[in-house]
C-alpha cells in the first residue's frame, strides 16, 4: 500500500476528506496560515507540501498541539524542479478522495546573491515564485472543487507606491525573467528587483485565473501579508542583515504600517482562502487586512498577456494537464 495512503487511513477511518494544500507550510507565514486552518477547518485534510518533509513532519506536530487538528499529512514539494510538481500532482491523483478546497501559494524565495537557476533552467526568483506555482495551480485546477479557492501570497513591494525600500518591479517579459541577461549591477539590487517583480507576477496571475475561471465558482485571490521580519525570506542576506531582520526588526510590527508577525499575517491568509465571512471575496488584492487596489502595472493587460502565454510555452503546459482554456485571453 503507498505510505501516503496508509497515512491518509490512519487520520481517518470513517470519512473520505478533502483536502487543503498550503505550500511552504513548515515555517513562518505559511506555519501559522497552517495552524489558523486547522481551526477553521477540522473536517478538512491539510496538506503540508513542504521541500523538506522532515521540517513539513516536524510543523504537524507542532500543528497538531497547538489545534489538535488530527488530519495532517506532509508530502514532498520544490516548487523549483518542474518533475516534482508533477510528482506531487501524482501524488494528489492517488489520494483516497483527491477534492481539493483550498489551494495557498504560498511559498516563495527572495535570492539577493549570486544569480541561481530552478533544475529546469530558469531564474530562481522568477522560476520558484512565479512559474513553481504558476504549474501547480494549473495542474491541480482538475482537482478544485467549486466553491472552492485558490490563493496567492504576493507582496506590496510589487507597488512602486508604497514605498517599502525594496528595489520595485521591472515587467519587461516572461521569457526575460525567466532567462534574465547578464548585468553589472549589484546584485542585491538585482535580487531585490526580480523578487518584487515575482510578486506582481503573482497578483497579476490571481487576475489572469480570475478572469479564465469566471463561472466555475473558484475563487481566486492574491494576498499581500505586508513586511514580516524574522522569516525565512532573508535566507541569502549576508550575516549582519539577517541577525537585523531576525532579531530587531520584529520591533516594527508594533508601530510601522502593515508590518505584521508571521502570526497576524498567517491568520490573515488561512481566513481569506477558507474562513466563510470572507468567501464573497474573488478576483481581489487583500493587503493589511483589507481589499485594496494592486500597482497601476498588475492590471496592464498586455503584461497579462505576456504573462499567461509566455507561462503556458516555458512550463509546456498541454490542453490535457489542466481543467482551463489554454488560449490567451
Amino acid at each position: 500500500m503507498n505510505p501516503m495512503n496508509q497515512e491518509y487511513q490512519k487520520s481517518d477511518h470513517r470519512t473520505v476528506r478533502k483536502s487543503i494544500i498550503i505550500t511552504g507550510a513548515n515555517s513562518g507565514i505559511g506555519l501559522e496560515c497552517t495552524i489558523q486552518m486547522a481551526k477553521i477547518a477540522p473536517e478538512e485534510q491539510i496538506i503540508l507540501a513542504c521541500r523538506n518533509t522532515q521540517k513539513g513532519n516536524d510543523a504537524i506536530e507542532i500543528i497538531k498541539q497547538k489545534t489538535h487538528h488530527q488530519h495532517l499529512i506532509c508530502l514532498p514539494l520544490d516548487l523549483a524542479s518542474m518533475q516534482s510538481i508533477r510528482d506531487f500532482r501524482s501524488a494528489i491523483s492517488k489520494l483516497p478522495n483527491p477534492v481539493i478546497t483550498a489551494l495557498v501559494n504560498n511559498a516563495g524565495i527572495q535570492n539577493i546573491g549570486k544569480t541561481a537557476y530552478t533544475k529546469d533552467g530558469f531564474e530562481i526568483t522568477f522560476g520558484t515564485n512565479q512559474l513553481g506555482g504558476f504549474y501547480l495551480t494549473l495542474l491541480l485546477l482538475p482537482y478544485i472543487e467549486k466553491n472552492g479557492s485558490i490563493t496567492f501570497t504576493a507582496s506590496d513591494t510589487h507597488d512602486p507606491a508604497t514605498k517599502t525600500g525594496i528595489e520595485p518591479p521591472v515587467y519587461t517579459s516572461g521569457k526575460e525573467l525567466a532567462f534574465p541577461k547578464e548585468t553589472t549591477e549589484k546584485a542585491s539590487i538585482v535580487g531585490q528587483r526580480r523578487y518584487s517583480t515575482s510578486k506582481l507576477c503573482n497578483v497579476m496571475t490571481a487576475y489572469i485565473l480570475h478572469e479564465k475561471l469566471a463561472g466555475k465558482n473558484i475563487r481566486v485571490n492574491a494576498f499581500d501579508p505586508g513586511m514580516v521580519p524574522g522569516t525565512g525570506l532573508a535566507q541569502t542576506y549576508p550575516p549582519v542583515l539577517k541577525f537585523i531582520w531576525n532579531n530587531i526588526m520584529p520591533i516594527l510590527t508594533f508601530f510601522k504600517h502593515n508590518t505584521n508577525s508571521a502570526k497576524t499575517s498567517g491568520k490573515r491568509l488561512a481566513n481569506l482562502a477558507y474562513a466563510h465571512d470572507l468567501q464573497h471575496l474573488n478576483g481581489i488584492y487583500y493587503s493589511d487586512g483589507r481589499v485594496r487596489k494592486s500597482s497601476a502595472d498588475s492590471y496592464n493587460k498586455n503584461y497579462q498577456l505576456d504573462l499567461w502565454k509566455s507561462g503556458i510555452k516555458l512550463m509546456n503546459i498541454q490542453p490535457q494537464d489542466t481543467a482551463i482554456t489554454l488560449a490567451s485571453m
